[in-house]
């Protein structure tokens, strides 16, 4: 035929009668060729289009002997519809009278059907038939070399890329919704893909009918990159929505990974076109397994039979399918080519295309993938190319703060690869990229800022904190802008507020570049530390932090800036906010009084935490809370902190936790003095060494010797809740601690009946004493071996006190001894050895006034003699319930209730 042909080619529309005539009558092939006599059978077809019908079951058949022949026709038909050398001397208007004539029978051909506007032939069918494959195999040539051809064919060309691949098994039938090139031979597949390109990169089409075809063919290349790295999804994962994660960080840091690799597949053997069947074969993480179908007795060769095997994910059941990576390529050649040509056309899929381009890169096919080393047409390296490609020609037009702005899952390969991808690429680094969304943030101001503080954080930790200096510099001015503008709008415009998610994740982008080599040699470096802080205390009033992630920014900030103040910002802003709320000028979320706290005192050395490892933060808030030491203390001595405290913490343990605390932060500043003299003593506490006199008492002595028992009580609650060597209050200074324990006793009977301050009086000064006695015993054991002496010394002055009490009134005595015996009592639950050595001097105290113990104090007092002590309690189940009856009567009092409760 090729050789009877070679004169045609002044004549190429002859060669379709060529091929038609062929069909029913080889001896038509003459030496001559079809330029004399081609037209007349041309007419003759015209009239009898039915007969094409007929003809079109015959080139389909698979059985058909003329097979070949119908191929190298149908081929140079196409080959001579390349040449765009138009005859001169042929008519136009004729040409084009006849070429449309020629194009509706060779349509028909095609199976086509030329009135319904479809295909009449199943794809399935059509990917066997020899014009089809002939017609395709030509289809590049033609839409690169004949453009005038190319654009008269273009709608038929796009109908059939799109109806070629599809998996519908009836012409009928409707195409998929998503479908890949997997039903294409690699042969097929490369030409598909060719003439794709060339339509993308020379024709126009962006108007109806041809842009309809050209979304369904990105359909088809999107789902063949996504179906060549398969990742199974979890069902639960589906269905959450995407505010499940933005309202709690801890539920997806804590998330298991839901995208992973097939370990286990599901061979389906297609024995008929209708029919499937699953077998389940052993899984192996070295390769796939296949299982053959011809182990039953084949069908009769005359059926349609496909015997090729289909492998399905084990756990999701979906079909797993692998290209070469010249297929690859190319289907990322086209996406790109599409993104380049129609931008505006290609938006509405832009973040479908990128994640696309993420998966061929995240997912290396070999190892030599993952290399350095460059291999030549190696599909990760076109990919990776396209990356850049995209980003950089789309950086101008908010592409940053569209994918930052994206709902994507904590664990999509995106930023990692865009990281990877932009890192050595001279025309936008992975650190300019963030400065992209910055611009474009601070340019046009998003209405929440949730999804893109998420995905910064997981992006920002791919770029390298070593290079692009200067970048990082241009970056922290940006980010300091951002920051500053965005406190201001919290302030300001009263908008939604950052959730605690928000918050984990600015601390997560802040502490990254902070550790950015040099970064305190960046111009604004230090101001992006203070406006941090700043938002970031505002933040703190509606949002809990977790401690590990306030000590890891706080950290952060100390170690890379030099100068000691500025060392210390972020934990100052902290400690700033901390000293306003209790100030009462702003309300922070009940956890972050604790949280603030507890950073102080695990910077002063305290174990806070056993969760997590904190010898690995240096925040400096120690030092930072030093000039506040006074306010604290201000604080515990105000009767009605707790008060108002209440109206903000849930509990009144929850307001008892914060005074305790706070006093714990006093008592391990006022305890690092190493001196055993009392200089600590008269510089936070100078009251204690000089309490009043009994006999010249100034008028207001009593209220004032109440509140100051009750600041030494909250004082040794803190020094009891901390390391064994806190010691704020010296032992020395027991007989001052004594003398105000006396002067309220010795005043109580004439001062109780003045205010309920005053009747709180009792209560406050019994409880020291235990504390007091718990205190020195534990010092005894640990640092000083005289506090026990001490102790002994403290009580011969106190109990004096107690008996003189006692003699006034029998309601009186009652009142004492309920007190004295729960003093006793609690002594009895910490294994005190004072108890032991004065318990056969105190019992007679609770028959001083009665002949007989009362029997309302019987079953007390043989409740403490009976109590067993060879495993008696922690201390700080004991600290608890004496901090929760302290606060509960500074509430009581607070509110002047009449009801006294001991």
């Amino acid at each position: 035929v090729t050789r009877n042909t070679v004169g045609c080619r002044s004549n190429p529309y002859s060669v379709l009668i060529a091929a038609d005539s062929g069909v029913h009558s080889p001896s038509v092939v003459s030496p001559q060729g079809y330029s004399s006599g081609g037209f007349g059978r041309l007419r003759e077809f015209t009239d009898q289009e039915s007969n094409m019908c007929l003809l079109m079951n015959r080139v389909v058949d698979m059985a058909n002997p003329e097979r070949h022949t119908v191929y190298l026709t149908v081929s140079l038909f196409v080959t001579f519809l390349s040449n765009n050398k138009a005859n001169p001397s042929m008519d136009e208007k004729q040409v084009a009278k006849k070429q449309s004539v020629l194009f509706r029978h060779f349509n028909t051909l095609l199976g086509y059907s030329n009135t319904e506007k479809c295909f009449t032939i199943p794809p399935a069918r059509l990917r066997k038939s020899a014009v089809c494959n002939a017609f395709l195999s030509g289809i590049p040539e033609i839409l690169d070399q004949n453009l005038t051809v190319g654009n008269q064919i273009l709608p038929i060309i796009l109908q059939l890329l799109v109806h070629l691949p599809s998996p519908q098994k009836l012409a009928s039938d409707q195409h998929g919704l998503s479908y890949s090139l997997s039903l294409l031979s690699q042969h097929q597949r490369h030409l598909w893909l060719n003439s794709v390109i060339l339509v993308l990169y020379k024709y126009r089409f962006d108007q109806q009918p041809v842009n309809d075809n050209i979304v369904r063919i990105i359909g088809i290349l999107l789902k063949t990159l996504q179906n060549h790295s398969h990742e199974c999804v979890d069902e639960s994962e589906e269905s959450k929505d995407i505010s499940s994660w933005s309202t709690s960080v801890e539920q997806s840091d804590n998330e298991d990974e839901k995208l992973t690799r097939p370990e286990s597949l599901t061979v389906t053997s297609i024995a008929e076109e209708s029919d499937e069947f699953i077998r389940m074969v052993p899984s192996s993480r070295k390769g796939r397994h296949k299982e053959s179908s011809t182990s039953s007795r084949p069908p009769p060769s005359h059926s349609d039979v496909d015997h090729s095997m289909v492998l399905r994910c084990q756990k999701c059941n979906e079909k797993l399918e692998v290209f070469d990576e010249e297929s690859i390529s190319l289907s990322l050649i086209a996406l790109s080519t599409f993104l380049q040509r129609e931008t505006a056309m290609a938006a509405p899929l832009l973040l479908k295309i990128i994640q696309a381009v993420t998966r061929v890169v995240h997912r290396p096919m070999y190892p030599w993938h993952d290399s350095e080393v460059f291999v030549i047409a190696n599909c990760r390296s076109v990919a990776k190319q396209i990356m850049r490609v995209i980003l950089h020609q789309l950086s101008t037009s908010g592409i940053a703060l569209q994918l930052f702005d994206s709902p994507l899952k904590r664990d999509d390969p995106l930023w990692n690869v865009t990281a990877y991808s932009l890192n050595d690429f001279t025309d936008l680094s992975p650190v300019s990229f963030m400065q992209l969304l910055f611009e474009d943030m601070i340019e046009e101001w998003p209405s929440s800022l949730s999804l893109i503080l998420r995905n910064l954080s997981l992006y920002i930790v791919h770029v390298s904190p070593d290079s692009f200096l200067n970048q990082w510099n241009n970056l922290v001015t940006h980010m300091e802008t951002f920051f500053r503008t965005a406190h201001s709008k919290l302030t300001i415009d009263g908008g939604r507020k950052p959730t605690a998610a928000d918050l984990h994740n600015a601390i997560t982008i802040v502490m990254t570049t902070m550790r950015v080599q040099n970064y305190s040699s960046f111009k604004c470096s230090v101001a992006l530390a203070e406006s941090f802080g700043k938002w970031m205390g505002e933040v703190l009033h509606e949002s809990p932090v977790q401690l590990e992630h306030l000590l890891a920014v706080c950290t952060a900030c100390n170690r890379a800036l030099i100068r000691e103040r500025d060392k210390q910002t972020l934990s100052r802003a902290m400690i700033a906010e901390l000293m306003q709320a209790i100030r009462f000028k702003c309300t922070l979320h009940a956890s972050n009084y604790l949280t603030i706290a507890r950073m102080v005192l695990q910077d002063s050395g305290e174990d806070i935490d056993s969760s997590f490892p904190d010898d690995e933060y240096n925040t400096a808030a120690s030092e930072a809370v030093r000039p506040h030491l006074f306010e604290i203390i201000d604080f515990i001595a105000d009767l009605h902190v707790l008060a108002k405290l209440k109206k903000e913490v849930a509990e009144v343990g929850d307001a008892g936790d914060i005074k305790v605390w706070l006093a714990e932060i006093v008592a391990v500043e006022m305890s690092r003095s190493s001196a055993r003299d009392c200089r600590t003593v008269i510089r936070f506490i100078p009251w204690l060494m000089s309490p009043p006199s009994v006999t010249q008492a100034p008028p207001g002595a009593f209220a004032d010797s109440v509140t100051n028992v009750r600041v030494l009580s909250w004082l040794l609650l803190g020094a009891l809740s901390a390391n064994t060597a806190c010691l704020p209050v010296p032992i020395e200074c027991s007989q001052h601690m004594a003398d105000y324990i006396h002067f309220v006793l010795a005043g109580f009977a004439d001062q109780s009946k003045q205010s309920v301050v005053h009747m709180s009086a009792l209560f406050h000064a019994f409880h020291l004493c235990q504390l007091w006695t718990v205190y020195c015993e534990r010092a005894s054991t640990f640092s000083s071996p005289s506090a026990f002496s001490h102790l002994l010394d403290f009580w011969s002055r106190v109990t004096p006190a107690i008996l003189q009490l006692l003699s006034h009134s029998k309601v009186l005595a009652d009142m004492v001894n309920l007190h004295f015996l729960n003093t006793m009592q609690a002594l009895q639950s910490v294994n005190s050895a004072l108890l032991c050595r004065l318990y056969a001097m105190w019992s007679p105290i609770l028959t001083a006034y009665h002949s007989a113990v009362p029997n309302q104090l019987r079953m007390k007092l043989d409740a403490t003699e009976n109590q067993p002590t060879l495993s008696p309690p922690q201390l700080s189940e004991w600290l608890k319930k004496v901090r929760f009856k302290i606060a509960q009567v500074e509430l009581q009092t607070s509110a002047a209730s009449p009801f006294y409760n001991v």
